[in-house]
């Protein structure tokens, strides 16, 4: 078995290529049934945010080549030939899977150093996974541990220090535009989720007045709105909205723009054109790239934002690296789990092969040679255990020796096919006696009992 990542982000695409595979959050059991049913896929995950795409999957030695295998299932999903990721998508196995996920755990690979969000966003994709029944041994552990790391990561080191969300990345730039105090501008938040709720607390420090809120959902609505003593809106008032507001922060899960340049060219009409500032932070975009060609419409995305942000990785390289110590120090330790876990039921398949031909050998032996003594019938069978244990102990140990972070991982899929176990599931691998020689039932016990311990997680 084979654990593999294969996703996109901000630093291998831009927006226009990754809302393409977006995955939103109602949409994610979806798309845990669709990867499960692959037939070399285990276990699988997904982690959707507005910065990266990425499914986490356990595949099945069976699968030639599980890259392939994920990245059409995410061509599919964008409803894109698979050329027009070519060069976008980045992979990782095994250990190295474990190094990217708590890296991004820790808010190492966000856009924005350290940022808190991230935490809750892998803890979803883990509760997510849990309720589709999508994970079990491995991808359960992965996140888990990924929680732990990234926790670890943040609060022993300084890489959070100062952190920002988008949402307060996206209200310094409103500042930038207005002045420091928002104080008298309108502000209108798209979308109910937790992205808007952030973003609206970060306004009202700044000095806006009560926030205008809009939701295709309007209890949602109605319920942010409370919490900062605004209004809400209902989605068909958005056009009466957008002519109060002076500032609009877009982040809604819709699957394609709710704000369209007719509808922007209509309401700038109404306010006799005067100045729009939109903050799209939604991934897929909430607003239509050419509304930002409109005279006095100042238009920004989620990677425009990045350019704000861009020194603070520079100014904490120190911290960076001290949260890499502990991310790699975890990985390791995940890396030893999951080997072990691999190596037990296969020392376990080992000796099961090696008895049972052993019993085999012998049916065929006593059939051939019928006038040996009881003592002479013992002595042979003695040999013949002397001889499979000798197999047995360098196997064993190879196999020990796999699960050792520094082992070769793809040693065990050499030893399953040396001793003829990797064509057929755990616990179902079948021993043909030889010549056709009928089993005796000591042997046919050997395999049940085997093959019933590596069932119940023996």
């Amino acid at each position: 078995m084979s654990l593999i990542v294969l996703g996109i982000n901000h630093t291998t695409a831009d927006i226009a290529v990754r809302e393409k595979l977006a995955i939103g959050e109602r949409q994610i059991p979806v798309a845990l049934d669709r990867l499960v049913r692959i037939d070399a896929v285990a276990e699988a995950a997904v982690l959707s945010t507005c910065n990266r795409t990425e499914v986490y999957a356990v595949v099945t030695s069976l699968s030639d080549d599980p890259e392939d295998l994920l990245a059409d299932f995410l061509a599919g999903w964008g409803e894109a030939p698979r050329h027009a990721f070519d060069g976008h998508l980045y992979c990782y196995r095994d250990g190295a899977v474990a190094t990217h996920l708590f890296s991004v755990a820790a808010g190492l690979d966000s856009m924005i150093l350290g940022e808190p969000d991230i935490q809750r966003q892998v803890k979803q994709a883990l509760e997510a996974m849990q309720s589709a029944g999508a994970g079990r041994a491995v991808l359960n552990r992965l996140f888990q541990d990924a929680l732990v790391a990234g926790k670890r990561a943040r609060t022993e080191t300084g890489i959070a220090r100062g952190a920002s969300s988008v949402g307060a990345v996206a209200v310094e730039r409103a500042t930038q535009i207005f002045g420091e105090s928002l104080a008298g501008r309108t502000v209108l938040v798209l979308g109910a989720g937790k992205m808007s709720e952030v973003t609206a607390k970060h306004l009202q420090a700044r000095g806006a007045p009560a926030v205008l809120v809009a939701n295709r959902t309007y209890e949602k609505a109605v319920e942010l709105a409370r919490q900062f003593g605004g209004s809400a809106k209902h989605f068909d008032e958005l056009p009466q909205a957008l002519t109060a507001a002076d500032i609009v922060v877009c982040s809604t899960a819709a699957p394609h723009p709710v704000v369209t340049r007719t509808l922007i060219k209509d309401a700038m009409r109404a306010r006799h054109n005067r100045e729009l500032f939109l903050i799209d932070i939604a991934v897929p975009r909430d607003v239509e790239p050419a509304v930002g060609d409109i005279e006095n419409v100042y238009l920004y995305n989620i990677d425009d934002l990045n350019q704000l942000v861009a020194g603070a990785r520079q100014a904490r390289a120190g911290e960076m690296a001290r949260a890499r110590e502990i991310i790699d120090e975890a990985a390791v330790e995940f890396l030893r789990w999951r080997r072990s876990l691999e190596a037990a039921p296969l020392v376990v398949a080992v000796r099961d092969k090696l008895a049972a031909l052993r019993l085999a050998e012998l049916a065929r032996l006593r059939s051939r040679l019928p006038g040996l003594t009881d003592k002479e019938w013992r002595a042979v069978e003695a040999a013949m255990e002397a001889l499979t244990n000798k197999v047995a102990h360098p196997a064993t140990m190879a196999i020990k020796q796999c699960a050792q972070p520094d082992g070769d991982p793809g040693a065990i899929d050499t030893i399953r096919r040396a001793f003829g176990l990797d064509g057929t599931a755990a616990g179902e691998e079948s021993i043909a006696a030889p010549d056709g020689v009928e089993l005796p039932l000591e042997a046919v016990a050997v395999i049940d009992a085997g093959s019933k311990q590596r069932k119940d997680g023996g």
